[in-house]
């Protein structure tokens, strides 16, 4: 185990002054996330309540969540250039978000082919060599998938027939943070994936007799898929360093919902 001054220290949520000890312990260091914990539910009940709306809501709320993730989620997938790479992702996802206007999303593509280009440019300019080269890219390939994802989740507004499905979608994801809250209880660790897609999947039919158009086995489907997705999101990136501080813990959190809107879009 080795240990590195990291300004993950400094930020509120982290350990305070001093080393940061990597890599992170399972045991000592896994544990509630509360920021991780509240933007997924904030971003969550934001999507659910502006998409359903209308097109323009939903796409507004959505460019303003990508934004911000924007400038989270290069320190949280270990770019060794995170300040650059969030201006490329923010660039690229607004440009991805606007794309939804069209119902067809036929702009969508070349604004991810946008984010790309520009992450391989942004990489070949720097002036420290190419160190993490691999990784950097990784980062930015990772949240142009993400925000594409989110993406297709406000695409939905198009359709009012499909407003059923951002609604048993978000729910699902409001419900996988139980597994978040239950991480101390140690004899349920090992069983946190059926209690997540349980109560994801009896919130989702709790709230299906009040929406249209989503079957009792599509609302089942949905809700597991999604509900499981966005907490195994939270889970893998549990022990990445940036999770001790704010921005780390916003990425994932606000990750984890938009992650699920190629799941709700098919």
């Amino acid at each position: 185990m080795t240990t590195v001054t990291s300004p993950i220290d400094d930020e509120p949520g982290g350990r305070g002054q001093g080393a940061l000890r990597l890599p992170l312990s399972p045991l000592t260091d896994d544990r509630i996330r509360p920021i991780a914990v509240g933007s997924t539910v904030v971003v969550a009940i934001a999507l659910l309540v502006a998409v359903p709306l209308s097109l323009g809501a939903g796409l507004v709320v959505t460019g303003v969540i990508v934004l911000v993730f924007a400038a989270t989620w290069p320190a949280l997938a270990g770019s060794r250039t995170p300040d650059a790479s969030g201006v490329v992702l923010a660039i690229a996802g607004v440009v991805i978000v606007a794309a939804a206007v069209r119902e067809d999303l036929l702009w969508g593509a070349g604004g991810v082919a946008l984010g790309i280009i520009a992450s391989f440019l942004q990489q070949l300019s720097r002036p420290d060599g190419r160190e993490g080269l691999v990784l950097s890219l990784l980062a930015a390939c990772g949240g142009l998938c993400v925000v594409t994802s989110g993406t297709l989740l406000a695409a939905l507004g198009h359709r009012a027939d499909a407003r059923g499905i951002v609604v048993v979608t978000t729910v699902a994801v409001i419900g996988s943070v139980v597994g978040d809250l239950l991480l101390p209880v140690a004899w349920l660790r090992p069983f946190l994936g059926l209690v997540v897609l349980v109560v994801a999947v009896g919130a989702a039919l709790a709230v299906r007799t009040q929406v249209e158009g989503v079957t009792l086995t599509e609302a089942i489907g949905i809700a597991a898929a999604a509900g499981t997705l966005s907490w195994s999101f939270r889970r893998v990136l549990a022990l990445e360093p940036a999770m001790l501080g704010v921005r780390g813990q916003f990425a994932a959190g606000a990750g984890s919902v938009l992650a699920v809107g190629a799941l709700a879009y098919l």
